[in-house]
């Protein structure tokens, strides 16, 4: 493995590049102490102890670290991981060791997310959300579908708190509550369902 820049991060690590793209985050101790310098060899064995042995072992004990504040997905933690600098063999390991004890459950994810900020959101919404955190379609789908939510009771409880008391909606009115479920997540059907539902309620009360 060849050094092409050692690449200062702060006053305690910095980054250590090689010409084949790989690259390693450490102390500035344990760089001192490996020897290691820019346009240099670093030999196989060397490598091959910071990468799979120190930055393993720190990789695991960073991923249980940041599982001891909030849940994350397994895509999160592997993104943070990431970012952090972790060589790919180490952030793999780090996952697995952890998935091991069932830290990260993508599954346990989703229901925790249907129960809290996803609880009034529709099926569109929650999918969009949870697969920019990396959880696999079906799998939210099938959540979705154990959990028996009613698209259409959630689209019109969103639109009596959003729109207050029950009144016939004008054209514009109309439009801009339709505008507001739908980015909710909820489908065109549930919409006019639910807007239909809260202008009869007016109707009603007369």
């Amino acid at each position: 493995m060849f050094v092409t820049e050692i690449r200062p991060l702060n006053k305690k690590k910095s980054r250590i590049l090689f010409d084949d793209g790989e690259d390693l985050v450490l102390y500035n101790g344990e760089i001192r102490a490996s020897r290691i310098k820019e346009q240099e060899e670093l030999p196989d064995e060397v490598y091959e102890k910071l990468a799979g042995e120190v930055l393993t072992k720190r990789a695991k004990h960073r991923a249980m670290y940041l599982l001891l504040g909030q849940m994350r997905t397994k895509k999160e933690l592997e993104d943070k991981l990431r970012k952090d600098g972790y060589p790919e063999r180490a952030i793999e390991e780090a996952v697995s060791y952890v998935e091991s004890f069932h830290y990260i459950d993508d599954r346990a994810y989703v229901e925790q997310y249907l129960a809290g900020s996803g609880a009034k959101k529709g099926k569109k919404a929650v999918l969009y959300a949870l697969a920019q955190k990396g959880v696999d379609r079906e799998l939210v789908e099938s959540v979705l579908e154990e959990d028996a939510r009613d698209e259409y009771e959630l689209a019109k409880s969103a639109a009596f708190a959003k729109l207050g008391t029950p009144h016939r909606l004008d054209e514009k009115e109309y439009r801009r509550a339709a505008g507001f479920l739908m980015r909710k997540g909820f489908g065109s059907s549930e919409i006019r369902r639910a807007l239909e539902e809260y202008q009869d309620s007016a109707d009603e009360e007369f």
